[in-house]
């Protein structure tokens, strides 16, 4: 079975929702924004478990996760009462896609359930409501912010 994120990363800087290259993975804003400013890195190469990658491969992918909350925070600054969102999630997962992913996902002040994991959300709120437009300009603002 052909892996999706694979597919993905075949075409990636054809994808509206690319961001930016860093050393072990490509950012894209999310899919889902229902907390906005939602990005998932994708392990450059497919790899399905992080104990697979030797220990300074996973170091190299988690400063690129460093690096991306750190644009979020600057991003959304005045969002949380001491800047940037409140706060943000960090999840690798893997049960539905099995190569290495992590999705940063920042929670921002106006969060209907700030203390509920947002996979319980309905899809509608889990999608968000940004607009193409928004997407597109939200892109831009955090690829300008990562460089």
């Amino acid at each position: 079975m052909q892996c999706p994120l694979c597919d993905v990363i075949s075409q990636i800087k054809d994808n509206p929702s690319f961001i930016s290259e860093l050393s072990e993975s490509y950012v894209m804003l999310g899919e889902n924004q229902g907390c906005p400013g939602w990005c998932v890195l994708i392990l450059k190469t497919h790899v399905e478990h992080m104990d697979e990658m030797q220990t300074s491969r996973q170091l190299r992918l988690f400063e690129d996760v460093a690096i991306v909350a750190g644009v979020i925070r600057n991003v959304f600054a005045t969002d949380g009462a001491d800047g940037g969102p409140v706060r943000i999630n960090y999840e690798c997962l893997g049960n539905q896609v099995g190569h290495v992913h992590w999705h940063l996902i920042p929670r921002h002040a106006d969060d209907p359930t700030p203390r509920a994991a947002v996979w319980g959300w309905d899809a509608a709120t889990l999608k968000g409501t940004l607009t193409k437009e928004e997407r597109a300009e939200l892109v831009t603002i955090l690829r300008k912010e990562i460089r």
